[in-house]
């Protein structure tokens, strides 16, 4: 029977007690990896030996004897922080990701608990520690638990990460949205201009401002940063400087204003990705080349701020969920160089990135440059459907592929909407 992993993300609300056995874990499963991922580089720098979750996890009781602090970890946690390792080679040897990199305090906290842990109504109990933490379900979820991971974030708030099998009946009944296609036209100066309806009398056109968070918090960062880099803290390595009570303050606030930024836009993106997919059956966007467009420096903060990645994967897996499909059409289809209108389908080749409209030679209409991609790429999601003849300028597209999320500590996801039995 078909199945695909998900996470599920509470907030955990742990006590004093329960907080520094946390921090303890969290560090012990920080040195391990930091261990290995040494011990890795030293291996093959020095005798060309390559290393790999087995090698490691059998030296693992002999490093426990040589660092017995390591006695009062979950010893299941330390296995899983070997195993993460492996996974980050493997993604850096496939290109991927970029060469491991060692955590460091504060910036990777999270531990890994994949057995012996119990969930109940408000609370969770995971092994070694007496008392259960409490737990803030902010919705019902019918799936069995396999693993669960505990993260904390920068400014000190702690999660459970609950990884669950869905089948392929796990019930969730979105609107009805038979023959409905989509067309997102991702953009900076609006987020997205979005054409959507049932044929190509019956449609409208709308646009999506671009809330410009991060850089509408940008006077606000660069006054914290520089306040912060005036406190007294450590240098460099080799400073021996505690860190002032001031620059702990100050360091908090700058995390605090960072996390609004990022909630901002998840909040945005997860409400603009659930509504569009409720309300289409085929939803169509463009396959674009973020990775080459960030390296233009004029462009690179604006492309970071919008998430058109993150918005993309969001309509994706919950395209899924809802029995949607999502296209993604080929980088190099002209959308806003082809003339939209019925019967036409002139491209303007000239068009520069500059010109905002432009006026078709050859049936004389007047095109909003980003509402006409929007409409051409709402065209062919009716032409999927079956509304709209195949001859109708032609576009090479294929169905983006429905992600298998598989656990991740990093990204979650956090819809707010319920699920019921059918």
């Amino acid at each position: 029977m078909d199945s695909k992993f998900y996470t599920y993300r509470f907030r955990i609300y742990p006590n004093k007690e329960q907080l520094a056995y946390l921090d303890e874990q969290i560090g012990y499963n920080r040195f391990v990896y930091n261990f290995f991922l040494e011990r890795s580089i030293n291996l093959y720098k020095n005798y060309g030996v390559k290393t790999n979750y087995h090698s490691n996890s059998a030296v693992l009781p002999l490093v426990k004897k040589g660092f017995s602090f390591l006695k009062e970890a979950n010893s299941q946690s330390l296995q899983a922080s070997i195993k993460n390792l492996d996974t980050a080679f493997q993604k850096f040897f496939k290109k991927q990701s970029g060469y491991p990199n060692f955590k460091k305090k504060g910036v990777y906290s999270s531990i890994v608990i994949p057995q012996r842990f119990a969930i109940n109504n408000n609370s969770i109990e995971i092994p070694k520690l007496k008392t259960a933490i409490k737990v803030k379900f902010h919705r019902k979820f019918y799936e069995a638990v396999k693993s669960i991971s505990i993260s904390k974030t920068a400014t000190g708030k702690y999660y459970v990460n609950m990884l669950v099998e869905k089948f392929a009946f796990t019930p969730y009944i979105p609107k009805k949205a038979i023959g409905i296609s989509t067309g997102i036209d991702l953009g900076l100066k609006d987020f997205a201009i979005i054409t959507t309806g049932t044929s190509i009398n019956d449609k409208e056109s709308f646009k999506i401002p671009n809330n410009k968070y991060l850089i509408k918090s940008q006077k606000k960062l660069v006054k914290l940063s520089r306040q912060l880099g005036k406190k007294v803290h450590r240098r460099s390595k080799q400073d021996k400087t505690t860190a002032s009570k001031n620059y702990i303050k100050f360091k908090n606030k700058l995390s605090l204003l960072h996390e609004k930024i990022t909630n901002q836009r998840n909040d945005f993106l997860h409400k603009l990705s659930l509504r569009t997919v409720n309300d289409s059956q085929v939803v169509v966007l463009e396959d674009l080349n973020i990775k080459g467009m960030v390296k233009n420096r004029s462009l690179s903060k604006s492309i970071s701020d919008v998430s058109w990645s993150r918005f993309a994967d969001m309509l994706i897996y919950k395209a899924d969920w809802s029995g949607r499909q999502i296209l993604t059409v080929n980088r190099f289809y002209p959308s806003s160089k082809t003339c939209s209108t019925p019967d036409c389908g002139y491209i303007y080749k000239g068009l520069k990135l500059s010109e905002r409209y432009w006026t078709c030679p050859q049936c004389g209409t007047l095109h909003d440059r980003d509402i006409n991609a929007g409409i051409n790429l709402f065209l062919e999601g009716l032409k999927q459907i079956g509304r709209v003849s195949p001859e109708f300028t032609p576009a090479e597209y294929a169905p983006a592929g429905i992600q298998s999320i598989g656990y991740s500590r990093h990204t979650m996801k956090q819809e707010a909407c319920g699920f019921s039995r059918g």
